[in-house]
């Protein structure tokens, strides 16, 4: 029995499994819109900006201490979202962004409620609830 068609057979085989790999890890890659280096360089930057605001905030007393903290984290992580945002450059991660902003807005202005004396922070924190719901409101409008 000769040998040649089993190898041939074989080689073939492995060749179209090597060539179905290739394309496979091209498919599921995702595509971006910036290069992963830069991607990286501006997230260290951003890391690096939100520890310099952060250290900041020790200057402060205690009650706007935790506000400026809370500020800090916040725009820490709406900056990363935007940059992932602008990374992917795809619609969902447009929304995560504006979900994250959104998010942000309401941990501050309870952080600054939280600051403010017991009598007022009742109305308070109802006015930011009221705020973020018109604001997710006004999204979902404005997306469809």
């Amino acid at each position: 029995m000769k040998r040649t068609p089993f190898l041939l057979a074989g080689s073939l085989a492995v060749v179209l499994s090597l060539a179905a790999l290739g394309i496979g890890a091209g498919v599921d890659r995702p595509s971006t819109l910036m290069s992963p280096t830069d991607y990286n360089g501006a997230k260290r930057a951003i890391e690096a900006q939100a520890r310099v605001t952060y250290a900041r905030c020790r200057l402060h007393k205690e009650a706007p201490r935790e506000v400026c903290r809370t500020e800090a984290r916040a725009g820490e992580r709406v900056k990363v979202a935007e940059l992932q945002a602008r990374y992917y450059g795809t619609v969902a991660a447009a929304e995560e962004s504006r979900a994250v902003k959104f998010k942000a807005g309401f941990d501050v202005a309870r952080a600054r409620c939280v600051a403010q004396g017991k009598a007022q922070q009742a109305d308070c924190l109802r006015a930011a609830r009221e705020q973020q719901a018109r604001a997710l409101a006004d999204a979902k409008l404005a997306s469809t």
